[in-house]
């Protein structure tokens, strides 16, 4: 709810019978909007972003006034002006399949000669690309499902290329996904397999939108012959995937306030569901920060959010946000 005491609304008559509108934080919030290039139609829909803004500011101050017990801290960030209902439609929008299974689909089974470090970070081996930005497009799972090829692919090849989420967008959905309004990365891979092929990012570049499908086999860059699935809910399983084959592509429970204005620490959450999954992102590795285990994620949501665009979640805590619930990487 609103509350009456977070603005000061103050309604002055004039010769041409217009309201004056007053803001509380008017500087925060004019540089707020300008650092994130916000505009609004009419002086009622800003007013009521205002609001929204403002409640979040203060779950944010209430959090990191508490930061210690909680251990990771929050910031604003380019989500401050969405209600709960706008940000779980614009960026909650992973769909769970329910089959994962056929010919191109095996689960991974760890080998003998599979060892796991204490901390693994494929950023410094070349096999992740930097951050990108989903905008207002629902499409999670494609910058998974890219970011877990394009990992594959570098270590197979010695080339880091970025992939088109683009091309998944527009052309994944006679396979089962939904543009920009949800999908998963099992189809994604899917269609990448059938296609036998995806462009590179610089061929067939973000629009933020779904549009027709304009795949070009001469600018095709990466290919996969399968995917390999981590076993419900294993930790063990995952660690020992990101530890010896690279990037993997996960869901998780993003629903939290908690997670929405991430910005440090690791995130640790007891409020978030390990079976209702609705955001995809990318495990890059994991580590330890003092006693507390995560996984190192990236995200798709620009490098203002979290940890210049990472965030790392809790690890070994009973499959805490579904991190192991729905986790593949790309077989080539």
């Amino acid at each position: 709810m609103y509350s009456i005491a977070l603005v000061i609304v103050c309604v002055l008559a004039t010769a041409i019978g217009q309201p004056t509108i007053h803001y509380e934080f008017k500087e925060e919030w004019q540089l707020w909007k300008n650092q994130h290039s916000k505009s609004y139609q009419t002086e009622l829909e800003e007013l009521e972003k205002h609001l929204v803004w403002l409640s979040n500011k203060k779950y944010i101050e209430l959090h990191n006034a508490n930061a210690d017990t909680f251990g990771f801290s929050l910031a604003m960030n380019h989500l401050g002006d969405m209600t709960d209902y706008e940000y779980q439609e614009k960026y909650l929008t992973y769909q769970n399949s329910n089959s994962k299974s056929g010919n191109y689909t095996k689960v991974f089974q760890r080998e003998p000669w599979m060892t796991d470090p204490e901390t693994v970070d494929w950023r410094t081996k070349g096999a992740v690309t930097n951050i990108k930005n989903q905008g207002d497009c629902g499409a999670s799972y494609a910058f998974s499902a890219m970011g877990a090829l394009e990992g594959a692919s570098a270590l197979a090849t010695g080339k880091l290329i970025p992939l088109s989420e683009q091309n998944i967008i527009d052309c994944s959905v006679p396979y089962g996904n939904h543009g920009c309004k949800g999908g998963n990365m099992y189809i994604a891979f899917k269609y990448v397999i059938a296609n036998d092929g995806v462009d590179s990012e610089t061929s067939y570049p973000y629009g933020g939108k779904q549009s027709s499908c304009t795949y070009k086999t001469q600018n095709s860059v990466a290919s996969m012959s399968g995917s390999i699935q981590i076993k419900y809910g294993s930790e063990t399983d995952l660690e020992a995937a990101v530890a010896n084959n690279g990037p993997v592509a996960v869901a998780i429970d993003g629903s939290s306030n908690a997670f929405r204005f991430y910005f440090s620490g690791v995130y640790d959450s007891s409020r978030c569901s390990s079976s209702y999954l609705n955001h995809a992102m990318v495990i890059t590795g994991y580590g330890i920060s003092g006693d507390q285990e995560y996984w190192l994620a990236k995200n798709s949501w620009g490098t203002n959010w979290g940890e210049e665009g990472y965030v790392k979640m809790a690890r070994n805590k009973y499959n805490q946000c579904g991190i192991a619930s729905d986790a593949s990487f790309p077989s080539l």
